[in-house]
């Protein structure tokens, strides 16, 4: 599966992804051959990029959990849509709070692991779409993390609503994305610090739902302050929203693996301490699936192979076996693992020698 953007496709190729309208109605669906017409209906969905299958891979099969997962995604949105436009017309949180409930009993008391199935964006749903991961993720942190079912809704509260200013943001700066002038920038910038008066003043918001958002927007900001001492709500609610950003499909370029995002997640540091805080980033890497059997990796040494056991204890340290040697690398052993590390998840499985054709 890569990511392509929609100047770059072509005819024949497969999505590897289903594609859903705002009403939750499927579309395009998984294994999907683009025509003619489904390039410039996909064109016109104004997407940042979608996932293909390259030619020899097959379809992955989607479970009736995944799938729903998908539709769920696809509806929540258009939901929090509505509720954000009326918050941002000061008409209360009353609803977004209820749809913060129910996030949390849907993902917030799961005991395994869920597929956290990248979704695709445009320009002009991308905040909608990423505060509902964030919220997602948080109920699946905060779960893991044994919080109570009160602090949980807390959290997704927070998720949800923390970007209601860039749902202010004029459609006409939106559709210019990548190609902002210094103007477009200062809107942009305005209509953010619009949206945190907005939370900040609004006291019908419970207190612990404006802090966690105004500490994680000092934060992300990098203030030279002194770091005072984060909520706990705030350290899940940090980790939920870079993994997102990292992660899903960008203006700016390709995404980060799963692994390559919590990677840099454990590796950040905010002076002498860690900027992303350690439980939940152990929380998250608990509550989706990562590096489970099946999933092709690269290792350090060059080797490529197939993950076929997953290691519950640190899922940095998995089976693996390689391609091309048909060898088992056990990470899971200290003497193995001191030398041999995974370098990323594969982007390609495709290994055929590519030519530069403007330089014949």
């Amino acid at each position: 599966m890569i990511f392509i953007k929609p100047e770059e496709l072509k005819k024949g190729m497969r999505l590897a992804r289903p594609v859903y309208n705002s009403r939750g109605v499927l579309l395009y669906d998984i294994n999907t051959k683009l025509t003619r017409q489904g390039l410039e209906g996909i064109r016109n969905f104004g997407l940042i990029g979608v996932y293909v299958l390259e030619p020899a891979e097959p379809a992955p099969v989607l479970s009736e959990e995944d799938i729903e997962f998908e539709r769920f995604q696809a509806m929540a949105v258009m939901r929090l849509e509505e509720e954000l436009a009326r918050m941002a017309e000061h008409k209360g949180i009353k609803d977004i709070q209820k749809m913060a409930e129910e996030i949390v009993v849907k993902y917030g008391r799961v005991n395994r692991k869920i597929n956290f199935l990248k979704n695709m964006r445009s320009p002009f749903d991308y905040t909608y779409k990423h505060s509902l991961n964030v919220a997602i993720l948080c109920a699946i942190i905060a779960a893991n993390m044994r919080m109570s079912y009160m602090e949980q809704v807390n959290i997704v509260t927070a998720a949800l609503i923390h970007d209601v200013g860039k749902t202010m943001i004029p459609e006409k700066i939106l559709k210019r994305s990548a190609n902002m002038s210094e103007e477009d920038e200062y809107t942009v910038n305005k209509c953010e610090i619009e949206g945190n008066e907005l939370i900040q003043n609004d006291y019908d918001i419970p207190s612990i739902v404006r802090i966690i958002i105004s500490q994680s927007v000092k934060e992300f900001k990098g203030n030279n302050e002194k770091r005072g001492k984060l909520l706990d709500g705030t350290k899940v609610f940090m980790v939920a929203e870079m993994f997102d950003i990292l992660t899903a499909m960008n203006i700016n370029g390709e995404p980060f693996s799963e692994l390559a995002a919590l990677r840099l997640l454990m590796g950040e540091k905010c002076g002498d301490e860690k900027k992303y805080d350690e439980k939940a980033i152990g929380a998250l890497m608990k509550g989706i699936n990562i590096l489970t059997p099946g999933v092709c990796i690269e290792l350090d040494n060059g080797v490529k192979g197939l993950v076929i056991r997953e290691n519950p204890d640190n899922i940095l340290r998995p089976v693996i076996l390689s391609f091309h040697e048909n060898k088992i690398y056990d990470l899971e052993k200290d003497e193995r693992f001191k030398d041999i590390q995974i370098l990323d998840i594969m982007k390609t499985m495709d290994e055929r020698v590519r030519f530069d054709v403007t330089q014949q």
